[in-house]
């Protein structure tokens, strides 16, 4: 009988396991110390170092200090200071010595020797010599200073008095230039041997000059046409009283008195109306044509010198040089100077700055007959342009014209009107029709001294043989004693 094959061995055999078991340990071991050294290690070391106390480690020790048992110890205990509690701390492998001591080893003490000086540098092979400077420093020398004399003192101004009694100071410098055959003008005596004017008077005086009653001859030694001023040296002693010049300028609405040169006894009340550009302006009329009637306050100071004025019968507005350019003029003594502008400029520029221009308007369909102080008469008011005036009344008869000063008369509404640059700065009426308020008008049967009170504050003044009343806005021009004519005027 045929043998019966043996039957195969099973799979896996027991070989194979433990080949296997050994293989998987040897893995396991290997993994795990791998695993080890790259990962568990580096963490133990991290947090090994982070349970050192690195501010006690890196702290300066005292010099006095010493290793105790405390530190020696594995762990210490310290205590937070700031939270409270207790810590435990890993000794820390930082190894600090205590300092040691030695017993200082006495010497012996060299002799002190002086110090040298801070610039002494000590040379080799020899004693150092300091070099002399070149430059020699002189001792200060006493300056003797020239004594200086201060300023001296302005003079005490005169006492305030009436305006009469200043008058009376004033009147022995006041002069009149020209004789009956020059017009002239006045002056003022300034010093003892000097006289201040317009160079207009002295121009038209023909070199006449009378002070204080007594002709005396005059030479001109400064003049200044830009201001129209002259300052004449009189020949020999004067003999007049200078007049001292203000301090200050004239103010708004203050009354002032001048001289009469037609009348010598009598005298004549302005009213200013303040500065007005480089000029002062004044109501009132002054008795010198060409100028340089003194404008004397209550103390007979001379506050302004008069501007010629202009010879037709316009408005009562004037203009005067105010007392601080008298007195740089005086001080300065200039000479030449650049022309002077024409008087009427000078008055144009002076009372166009006290009206405004009004807008065009509609021609007026009815008449109106009030008279209103410093705005209007009738249906014109003032600030009227020419070209508007015009459209509305026509052509008008042209009585004076020179530069910017114009006076047109319309004989429908029986109304004359003064313009300076084409603007109506004045309008008069010798009409009966128009009225002020109180029922006055031109024919009234009234005297000047009845309507001071009325319409203050006011001045009188005699302007051509006619009294005049001259209130803000307003002038009534009286004749045989009666209103004559009524003008409106700025206020």
């Amino acid at each position: 009988m045929a043998a019966t094959a043996s039957e195969p061995e099973e799979y896996p055999t027991k070989d194979d396991l433990i080949r296997a078991g050994v293989l998987a340990l040897v893995t396991g071991l290997v993994g795990f110390a791998f695993t080890y050294a790259l990962f568990v290690k580096p963490y133990r070391q991290g947090k090994s170092l982070a349970g050192l106390d690195r501010h006690a480690a890196e702290t300066s020790q005292p010099a006095a200090y010493r290793q105790s048992d405390q530190q020696a110890a594995g762990y210490a205990i310290s205590y937070g200071s700031s939270g409270g509690g207790i810590s435990e701390k890993r000794k820390s492998k930082l190894e600090i010595k205590a300092p040691e001591r030695k017993q200082p080893v006495a010497q012996n003490v060299p002799t002190a020797t002086p110090a040298p000086a801070p610039t002494a540098l000590p040379l080799p092979g020899g004693e150092y010599r300091q070099r002399e400077s070149s430059l020699k420093v002189r001792a200060p020398q006493q300056i003797a200073t020239q004594p200086v004399d201060a300023p001296a003192a302005p003079p005490p101004r005169p006492s305030e008095t009436s305006l009469a009694e200043a008058w009376r100071r004033a009147s022995t410098g006041w002069i009149t230039l020209g004789d009956g055959l020059h017009t002239g003008g006045q002056g003022i005596q300034v010093s003892e041997t000097q006289i201040l004017t317009t160079l207009s008077a002295f121009r038209s005086s023909g070199g006449q000059c009378m002070l204080n009653g007594t002709r005396v001859a005059v030479t001109m030694v400064a003049g200044d046409g830009r201001q129209d001023l002259a300052l004449l040296q009189i020949q020999g002693a004067g003999p007049g009283t200078p007049v001292p010049i203000s301090p200050d300028n004239p103010g708004d609405n203050q009354n002032y008195i001048c001289g009469d040169q037609r009348n010598l006894g009598r005298t004549l009340d302005v009213r200013s109306r303040g500065m007005t550009g480089p000029c002062v302006a004044f109501d009132g009329y002054t008795s010198a044509l060409d100028g340089g009637a003194p404008l004397v306050n209550n103390r007979g100071e001379l506050v302004a010198l008069s501007l010629p004025r202009p010879a037709w019968g316009g408005t009562s507005w004037s203009t005067a040089i105010p007392a601080s350019a008298c007195r740089a003029f005086v001080e300065a003594h200039p000479s030449g100077g650049a022309a002077a502008p024409p008087p009427t400029d000078m008055w144009v520029q002076a009372i166009r700055t006290h009206v405004s221009a009004q807008p065009d308007r509609e021609t007026p369909t009815r008449s109106n007959a009030k008279v209103i102080p410093g705005q209007a008469l009738g249906n014109y008011p003032l600030g009227l342009r020419l070209e508007q005036l015009r459209k509305e009344l026509g052509q008008g008869q042209i009585l004076e014209q020179k530069g910017g000063y114009c006076r047109i008369l319309y004989s429908g509404p029986r109304l004359t009107f003064t313009l300076a640059d084409n603007l109506v700065v004045g309008i008069e009426t010798d009409y009966n029709f128009y009225t002020l308020e109180g029922g006055l008008s031109v024919g009234s049967v009234k005297e000047p001294a009845e309507l001071s009170s009325v319409f203050a504050p006011a001045i009188t003044h005699d302007a051509d043989n006619l009294e005049t009343l001259a209130s803000p806005g307003l002038e009534l021009i009286f004749g045989n004693g009666s209103i004559a004519t009524i003008r409106v005027i700025p206020q």
